[in-house]
């Protein structure tokens, strides 16, 4: 019985040093991670340069099982694309402004329609946090595939399908931009990464 007790002990205090060692370490990986936050004024002039700024999209963020859909973008069709980002126009920094997109020779949807469309626009909305205005950034993406169509008695049309992303900015540099999901910058499971287009 005394043999029983020691070992018990012995395991409840083996076991209490596991939990305290695990959740320590949980607790210091967290703390070095970096909260998503969002970005002031001056700090999106990175991102229009105070009035308009190039990029191109290098990378479309997707777990591995999505990345070879034929119905969705991935990195290599949107590589030679370029999106110019706009500042807002409203004097409150609140406004919606549109996403200048010049497509490359790649396209991202040739295997299942005949043609495709993109449309961009920013969504800014302003509000205090911590008595810091900051600004809601939103980048909405709309992507079409087009196909030609001719039905049983011959008349001829298009038949269309759209998707959209919706993605908040997440990370914001002189050089690279992320708009995802996210909580903490760099944990990415959807999203977009823009690189400046050096002029």
């Amino acid at each position: 019985m005394k043999n029983y007790m020691i070992t018990k002990l012995l395991l409840s205090v083996c076991l209490v040093l596991v939990f305290t060692n695990c959740s320590s370490d949980d607790v210091a990986e967290e703390s070095s991670k970096i909260l998503v936050t969002d970005f002031t004024a001056a700090d999106l002039v990175k991102m229009h340069g105070g009035s308009e700024k190039s990029w191109k999209l290098t990378e479309v963020v997707r777990p591995e099982k999505y990345k070879d859909q034929p119905n969705l973008i991935n990195s290599a069709c949107v590589a030679d694309d370029t999106y110019t980002f706009s500042a807002s126009t409203s004097p409150t920094n609140e406004s919606i402004e549109i996403v200048e997109i010049e497509l490359g020779e790649t396209r991202c949807f040739e295997t299942i329609s005949e043609a495709e469309r993109f449309e961009g626009k920013l969504l800014y909305v302003p509000y205090k946090l911590n008595g810091v205005e900051v600004i809601d950034t939103t980048l909405i993406l709309n992507k079409c595939s087009i196909e030609n169509t001719i039905n049983g008695e011959g008349t001829k049309g298009t038949y269309t399908i759209c998707d959209q992303d919706v993605y908040r900015l997440v990370e914001l540099s002189e050089n690279r931009m992320v708009f995802a999901i996210a909580t903490y910058v760099g944990e990415y499971t959807y999203g977009f990464v823009f690189e400046s287009v050096v002029n």
